[in-house]
């Protein structure tokens, strides 16, 4: 049973009209920075809510976090040096990126690779890295011809790293990669292949 003396809680915008009514009848009073500072700190949250409607404490899930979040579990920092996706910087835009391209970046390798296409013809596939003094990899860069014409045949960035990380059976490797795509994008559960 709710108290007599308790009072209901108001909402943003009614508090914003009491902070705009106490503004109108020092109106002619004046106001000021003091009586301003006050009224305003007395309803910090309802001014800050009405100036600036944000969820401050949304949990970043989108369809390229992970699926707890980006709050939760970030993204960056994934990427421990800048990775180049044939010229794209893929470490200046993470949020550009789902989770699994960039944990499947993070993982690839220098070499030379051969990648199966949409229409199961072969791609070759050459990855660079750059390294220091110390031989620390700098820098991944990963590279292949790709044509107007032909552009249609490559299969989506996940499905060419994924082929670059697990490269030891090429046909099942491409199946394994199309099923965690579609998976990935369009939902359901993985069959075994």
């Amino acid at each position: 049973m709710a108290k007599q003396d308790e009072k209901p809680e108001l909402s943003t915008d009614e508090k914003f009209m009491l902070v705009l009514e106490a503004l109108a009848q020092r109106k002619n009073e004046g106001i000021d920075a003091s009586t301003l500072q006050a009224i305003l700190a007395a309803n910090a949250t309802g001014v800050q809510k009405a100036l600036r409607p944000e969820n401050e404490s949304h949990p970043g899930i989108s369809a390229m976090s992970y699926p707890e979040g980006d709050r939760a579990k970030p993204r960056d920092g994934i990427l421990k040096y800048p990775f180049f996706y044939n010229n794209y910087p893929m470490h200046k835009f993470p949020e550009t990126e789902h989770w699994r391209e960039l944990e499947l970046a993070a993982q690839v390798k220098p070499g030379e690779y051969t990648v199966i296409r949409k229409d199961a013809s072969l791609m070759t596939v050459t990855v660079k890295g750059e390294k220091n003094a110390n031989g620390d990899t700098t820098a991944i860069r990963v590279e292949f011809p790709i044509s107007r014409e032909e552009k249609w045949l490559i299969p989506p960035k996940s499905v060419v790293l994924y082929q670059l990380v697990y490269n030891d059976h090429p046909k099942r490797r491409f199946l394994e990669a199309m099923q965690e795509y579609l998976v990935t994008v369009m939902g359901g559960e993985a069959v075994e292949v």
